[in-house]
């Protein structure tokens, strides 16, 4: 499931993943929101992983795969905020080809994060 988080900046989505994401949850939650501000330009998003995060649906993993390319040059800046170390692992893998500044924080540093990503 995926939350909006709110509070944030105006150019700031914030998302917090918790229990099974599913295509749904990108379809009518992350999509949307991220085009709604995209409209504006290139936006940051704060996205977390909750404790009791516990899996991706293999929809939503093709749904975020094609999301990241479609709008591939559209984020300024990602805080990524979990616990789990296989998600710090893929975000290390990945980060060298990120087209944008992309920063890893643990559960216990969200307020760090969010003051990072409203920078």
């Amino acid at each position: 499931m995926m939350q909006v988080i709110e509070g944030l900046p105006p150019d700031v989505l914030g998302i917090e993943a918790s229990g099974k994401v599913t295509h749904e949850d990108y379809r009518d939650v992350l999509i949307p929101g991220a085009e709604a501000l995209m409209k504006q330009g290139p936006i940051k998003m704060l996205y977390v992983l909750g404790a009791d995060f516990s899996a991706y649906e293999p929809a939503a993993l093709w749904d975020d795969g094609v999301f990241g390319v479609r709008h591939w040059h559209d984020f300024r800046r990602v805080a990524v905020v979990a616990d789990q170390g296989w998600t710090h692992a893929a975000v290390n893998l990945f980060r060298p080809i990120f087209p944008c500044e992309v920063k890893l924080f643990s559960l216990s540093e969200l307020e760090a994060a969010r003051q990072w990503i409203a920078a």
